[in-house]
């Protein structure tokens, strides 16, 4: 340290050293104010270069560790995912073998068993559809084909695989075989006033086939035996007066002017008053032009047998239909109007197929199987064929059986159709119900080795993330004392730079006084 010698005025080394002294201390105070201010104790690489690197490598272990937890977390709900749709094939397959059990005493008859065969089938199809549907991301969790690695650790080769080697859908555990080609059947009706005689099974053409499943042929109505056709028979009830009916009838059945199977319009206009208080009056059947007829007065219908009036085409063709009216009233213009009716040629029955509960389903309507229009209302000629374009063709009977609600027989008939891939079940005898119960107690044993490997893995992921927790509290506590600043003894240290800092400044401003002193030697 260089003497301080006040007579020597040309450097002011007394307030040299102060000035040192003043900037040292400012330099203290502001990295204990910086500490204070950010928490740390590092704030720059100059701060501990070596605590620097070492906090950095436990701050970014201790990050990793955090993200292992959560990676651990993740694959406890997948697991979790897969427990659950295992949790319920065990219940599915107890369900199933108390079944086969209840199937295996001769108790039952057999359209008891057959019962219980069409459950234990469905019961397959529910497995299955389990195993489709239990995911996790879009990957299939139970299907035989997982392989997960799960990393569980913070460096590389620190992970954990999920493997489930066992295929656990119906097939491959035994408990159904699937049909190869699909099949239909009419299971009652077929003899009876239902029109179904036979069901067969043809290619689907651009519709959704069928599933697996009962479904009905209802007769909703029908024109059969030697009547020219019939309507559902529509009256048009205008006022209490007049009234309007109209049915099939006039012998123009075959003829290319005989009205089409369906819906179709009537309408009455054009009065005009004739002799003797008649009037006259237009008919218009779809638009076209039906002739005209004479009511009120004296005059009769001008039609055959003098109280019908039969419809024709434009050119005199008969539609085959006829209509009577009652005219009491005294003026005409009541039945003005167009009004809708439903015509059933002959030997042609109105029909619908419909879902097992009576629900309409949507089927080809021209019938050979190709969907250019579909409907849920189709009509369909005796001893025909008719082709739903769903997978399913039904031959209807004769005519005598296709009438509507007849009281000699069961209506609609009742047709089963098994779909291409759908499970198979034989439990028909009490020997292969028997059977079929080892089956079950095979099914349920590879099931319950999934449950518990999965079992075992959630309980090491249980370990796993204690163990990471644990870890990552002890490498940020290490980085904590390293990288962050102890407050309180900031605060010490900050107090105390502060008082030095007033007395520097004090002490430079004594040392900047003290060459004064010389010019008393100049007095």
């Amino acid at each position: 340290m260089a003497t301080v010698d006040l007579t020597r005025i040309g450097s002011n080394i007394g307030a040299l050293y102060s000035l040192q002294s003043l900037k040292d201390i400012n330099n203290k105070l502001a990295a204990a104010q910086t500490r204070l201010s950010t928490g740390k104790r590092i704030n720059s690489a100059a701060d501990d270069p070596a605590g620097l690197v070492i906090a950095t490598k436990m701050n970014t272990r201790s990050e990793g560790l955090k993200v292992a937890m959560d990676n651990i977390s993740d694959a406890k709900n997948m697991l979790s995912v897969a427990e659950s749709g295992l949790s319920k094939l065990t219940d599915i397959i107890t369900e199933m073998r108390t079944k086969a059990t209840q199937a295996a005493s001769d108790t039952l008859g057999a359209s008891e068993r057959a019962t219980i065969q069409t459950q234990l089938s469905s019961y397959a199809a529910q497995i299955d559809d389990i195993i489709n549907e239990t995911k996790w991301n879009g990957v299939k969790l139970l299907d035989g084909t997982i392989s997960k690695t799960f990393q569980t650790g913070v460096d590389e080769g620190e992970t954990t695989t999920w493997q489930l080697a066992d295929k656990l859908d119906a097939t491959s555990l035994g408990i159904s075989s699937k049909v190869a080609t699909a099949s239909a059947s009419v299971t009652s009706g077929s003899a009876y006033a239902t029109g179904a005689s036979a069901v067969t099974v043809p290619t689907t053409d651009g519709l959704s086939e069928l599933t697996t499943g009962t479904y009905l042929f209802d007769i909703l109505a029908a024109a059969g035996g030697s009547s020219l056709g019939s309507t559902q028979n529509i009256e048009n009830n205008l006022t209490s007066e007049n009234t309007v009916s109209i049915s099939a009838g006039g012998g123009a059945s075959g003829s290319a002017s005989e009205l089409a199977n369906g819906n179709h319009t009537i309408s009455f206009g054009s009065f005009t008053a004739v002799t003797g208080g008649s009037y006259s009056i237009s008919v218009t059947v779809d638009g076209t032009s039906a002739g005209s007829f004479v009511v009120g007065g004296s005059a009769a219908m001008a039609a055959a047998g003098g109280s019908t009036f039969k419809l024709t085409n434009g050119t005199g063709d008969d539609l085959g239909l006829t209509m009577a009216v009652n005219f009491a009233g005294s003026t005409p213009d009541d039945i003005d109007g167009t009004y809708t009716f439903d015509y059933i040629k002959r030997n042609y029955a109105q029909v619908q197929f419909q879902n097992a509960d009576g629900t309409a389903i949507s089927v080809d309507k021209s019938g050979t199987g190709i969907s250019g229009s579909t409907a849920s209302t189709v009509y369909v000629q005796a001893n025909s064929s008719f082709d739903t374009g769903r997978g399913m063709k039904v031959t209807s009977g004769t005519m005598a059986n296709m009438i509507a609600g007849s009281a000699t027989g069961i209506n609609p008939s009742v047709l089963a159709y098994t779909a291409v891939n759908a499970h198979s079940v034989d439990v028909s005898t009490s020997a292969k119900a028997g059977q079929y119960m080892t089956i079950l107690d095979s099914s349920l044993d590879v099931v319950n080795q999934a449950m518990a490997d999965l079992g075992s893995l959630e309980a090491r992921m249980d370990i796993k993330e204690t163990v990471a927790s644990s870890a990552q509290i002890n490498v940020e506590s290490a980085y904590n004392r390293i990288m962050n600043a102890d407050m309180a003894e900031e605060q010490v240290s900050a107090s105390k730079y502060q008082v030095l800092q007033q007395t520097a400044v004090a002490m430079l401003a004594q040392s900047n006084q003290a060459p004064q002193a010389i010019l008393s030697l100049f007095q």
